[in-house]
C-alpha cells in the first residue's frame, strides 16, 4: 500500500507500507532533522517542510491512526532525499 501526501510547500512525501507494522517515509528535503533521546534512540524526524514524526504521536495511513513506537532514519544514495522507516501499532 502507497500514500502520497504533500508537505507545506508542496513537496510529495510518499508513505509506503513495507511490513506490518513499518511504513517507510520517503522525500525530496534538502536537509533533515532528527533529536534522540537520553539513551540514544531517535525519538523524533522532520523532513525540511514537514511532516515532522515524534514516538508516541498518531499517523493516519490507510483506513487506520497508527501510533508511532520507533523512528529509523534510512541514508539513501540521492543528494536531497531524506527516507525514515517508522515502525507502528494500531
Amino acid at each position: 500500500m502507497i500514500e502520497i501526501i504533500k508537505n507545506r510547500y508542496g513537496n510529495e512525501r510518499v508513505l509506503e507500507k513495507i511490513s506490518p507494522t513499518k511504513i517507510r517515509v520517503i522525500g525530496e528535503s534538502i536537509y533533515s532533522r532528527g533529536s534522540k533521546d537520553d539513551e540514544g534512540n531517535q525519538i523524533m524526524f522532520d523532513f525540511e517542510g514537514g511532516p515532522c514524526y515524534n514516538v508516541g504521536a498518531k499517523l493516519t495511513f490507510g483506513k487506520y491512526k497508527w501510533k508511532i513506537k520507533s523512528i529509523t532514519p534510512e541514508k539513501t544514495d540521492k543528494e536531497n532525499l531524506a527516507s525514515v522507516v517508522l515502525e507502528v501499532t494500531l
